[in-house]
């Protein structure tokens, strides 16, 4: 009987330790779960809008007298970063960052092509270090123009 009392006193704040010893293990996991979330919504997002803008790029074209045609380049890059046509001082854009000098439209060979090329900053990135912690998200749509 006194064998054991001893055991249990040596391992009263043993759960106490383990513990320490494994949050910072379970909060990157947990960081890292919410970065990558992050992204994918983000990347998610981007292709939405490339695809929004690649849908106005072809169907606001009336009174043209040709088939292969596309509209305005700088209304589509408007549509794609505001989710309007005509920008003003209050204009934000869907994603922080993404300006139209991200956006590129592309109009060759019957099809027409939207791309945005974005940074994106992970939270992590904010703590001050030298390592950069961007990550470049690619979306891009096409749609055909000629019959």
């Amino acid at each position: 009987m006194m064998l054991q009392g001893s055991i249990l006193k040596k391992q009263k704040g043993l759960a106490a330790v383990e513990f320490i010893v494994t949050i910072p293990t379970l909060l990157l996991i947990l960081m890292a779960i919410t970065e990558f979330g992050n992204a994918f919504i983000r990347y998610n997002t981007l292709n939405k809008m490339a695809q929004n803008g690649i849908r106005y790029a072809t169907t606001e074209i009336s009174g043209t007298s040709s088939y292969d045609q596309i509209a305005d380049i700088n209304a589509i890059k408007n549509i794609v970063v505001y989710g309007t046509t005509s920008v003003g001082d209050g204009s934000a854009a869907m994603i922080d960052g993404v300006t139209p000098s991200d956006v590129t439209v592309t109009h060759a060979g019957g099809y027409v092509t939207v791309t945005i090329n974005h940074s994106y900053a992970p939270m992590m990135g904010n703590f001050k270090s030298d390592v950069n912690f961007a990550v470049p998200l690619n979306a891009s749509a096409m749609m055909r123009t000629a019959p």
